[in-house]
């Protein structure tokens, strides 16, 4: 199962629309959204508006893969749960945040174990598909075991 989340405070549309259009063409691979507040509604995946932090970790560690903004929270999951994650970072541009700080962030990721970016809808199909055939992050790797150490001392100490 492959689940896109848009994160806990803001929708993303475009991520949504961008994915649900996808998803017919990604062949065996059932798909679950979690929405929020967007005023998109999938037609081909099953969605939900918003998950209980206990049913959230339960389709985390159901998916085989994590569609996302390029939040840290959303990194920081996969990582932890060895769970590689396609992203695409919210935009100024259309209003999808207040700073383009999920683009700087994106561009961190590029080229790192388990994370695939994709800057702009057109570069999210090729993003899943090579994320879908590379091989699953290994949590036990001292990388991401440093990556997710480094991430949280950051976040405790902002």
């Amino acid at each position: 199962m492959i689940f896109v989340t848009t994160g806990t405070s803001l929708p993303f549309d475009r991520l949504v629309r961008a994915v649900d259009g996808l998803a017919p063409a990604i062949s065996g691979e059932s798909f679950l959204a979690q929405i929020g507040e967007g005023q998109y509604q999938p037609s081909n995946m099953d969605w939900v508006r918003n998950l209980s932090v206990r049913d959230y970790a339960e389709q985390v560690q159901a998916s085989r893969l994590i569609v996302a903004h390029a939040g840290m929270g959303s990194l920081i999951t996969a990582m932890e749960s060895a769970k590689p994650i396609v992203v695409l970072p919210r935009r100024l541009k259309y209003n999808e945040i207040n700073t383009d700080h999920q683009l700087a962030t994106a561009k961190q990721w590029v080229g790192r174990t388990g994370v695939f970016v994709a800057m702009d809808e057109i570069e999210l199909e090729s993003a899943l598909r090579a994320a879908l055939s590379a091989p699953a992050p290994d949590r036990s790797t001292g990388e991401i075991n440093r990556l997710v150490d480094k991430l949280k001392l950051f976040i405790e100490n902002a």
